[in-house]
């Protein structure tokens, strides 16, 4: 393999990584545990495609000189060392993408901050763990071993360190089958994105042993996830953490494209008084009265169902024509009225709703049915 066309794989896929990382640590919208998940296998793609690149090129360079006799026995046991270490890292970076990549994929997929958190520590033990088996490998030589004119030669265990490497590729695919109802349809599309790409990297790299193939396939991959995560990003509500009014709108055009009729339940509700917390005790606490009921709002539905900050205080819950609003909203106002007994804040949270049934294919516009939840909700403050 030419050593140039090297360069333009693993050397131009860093700098994608190094772009990304750039651009993505001024995302300030992002969660912290998403960004340090993905950060981790930005790094360790990026160090595992350098010292890729630089164990190859170094290894050519000294192949050359030692067949032509340009070497001396110390410059060689020198280079042979670095070419020990290279590869070591190479291969702790390399696990390190694939695994923390699988723990980034289960986190965007299911949300689950608890579980993924369980996964990354587990991860980390392990990695931990492979970086020590590779401390005797430069003597026992049972991953890989460098000869006398420094080439790199698969161990007796190099199935096995290649098992290793790929085995979250199988990980993310049994992880989306066991729980189909968990990930949404984008999620899923992206997930099987990922792991085919990755995998036809993982694939060349197995039967060729050639690596050139295998960062801009990750890369590729990696580049996805990003433009998904700006794409998810521009519609969520950067106060609150749910959907805004973009997302809201671009949600009910795909309800509107369907052929057949189709019920669906909103429910609006209105945060009141929020004018009133502002002026009381301050901007900043009417931004945790959004915060709270957000929360709450979230912590009350399904994930299958639909919820947004439609702008100021009102808020938007759609859900299928099964699921009952009153007992939706019965959890919601338990929940508030909990929260009001243990006076965390120096207000007390109060809400307003209604709901009704809205028919997909109908003469009924979206806007003249929203102003009629609107007008519900007023009949109710009269009362």
């Amino acid at each position: 393999m030419n050593i140039f066309e090297y360069f333009n794989t693993a050397i131009l896929s860093c700098i994608i990584i190094i772009l990304i990382s750039i651009d993505y640590m001024r995302k300030y919208s992002t969660d912290n545990f998403q960004r340090k998940l993905l950060l981790a296998v930005l790094v360790s793609v990026f160090v595992a495609a350098l010292f890729d690149y630089l164990g190859l090129t170094l290894e050519r360079s000294s192949s050359y000189l030692f067949s032509i006799r340009r070497m001396s026995e110390n410059s060689a046991m020198e280079t042979n060392t670095k070419l020990r270490i290279i590869w070591s890292v190479y291969l702790l970076a390399r696990n390190c993408c694939f695994y923390y990549g699988a723990v980034f994929i289960e986190y965007f997929a299911h949300g689950n901050v608890a579980k993924s958190r369980v996964s990354f520590i587990v991860t980390t033990v392990f990695l931990t763990l492979f970086a020590t088996s590779l401390i005797p490998n430069f003597t026992q030589g049972y991953y890989f071993s460098v000869t006398r004119d420094n080439i790199y030669v698969p161990g007796s265990l190099y199935m096995i360190q290649i098992l290793i490497s790929y085995l979250p590729i199988i990980l993310i695919l049994i992880n989306v089958t066991i729980a189909p109802k968990q990930i949404k349809r984008t999620q899923i599309f992206l997930t099987i994105f990922f792991v085919i790409i990755s995998a036809i990297g993982a694939a060349i790299d197995i039967v060729f042993r050639v690596t050139n193939i295998l960062w801009p396939c990750i890369t590729t991959a990696l580049l996805y996830v990003y433009f998904f995560i700006i794409r998810t990003d521009a519609k969520i509500d950067s106060l609150t953490g749910i959907g805004n009014r973009n997302n809201f709108y671009e949600y009910i055009n795909h309800l509107s494209k369907q052929s057949e009729k189709k019920e669906y339940k909103f429910i609006k509700i209105d945060l009141e008084y929020l004018e009133k917390i502002n002026d009381s005790f301050g901007y900043m606490e009417g931004d945790n009265a959004l915060r709270d009921t957000s929360t709450i709002i979230k912590s009350c539905i399904r994930h299958t169902d639909f919820a947004v900050r439609y702008g100021g205080d009102e808020f938007i819950i759609i859900t299928t024509a099964d699921n009952d609003s009153q007992r939706i909203m019965d959890r919601i106002m338990d929940y508030i009225d909990t929260q009001n007994k243990k006076q965390t804040r120096p207000y007390m949270l109060s809400i307003n709703y209604s709901y009704d049934v809205f028919t997909t294919n109908s003469s009924y516009s979206i806007q003249d049915f929203l102003s009629h939840l609107d007008g519900k909700i007023q009949k109710n403050k009269a009362k």
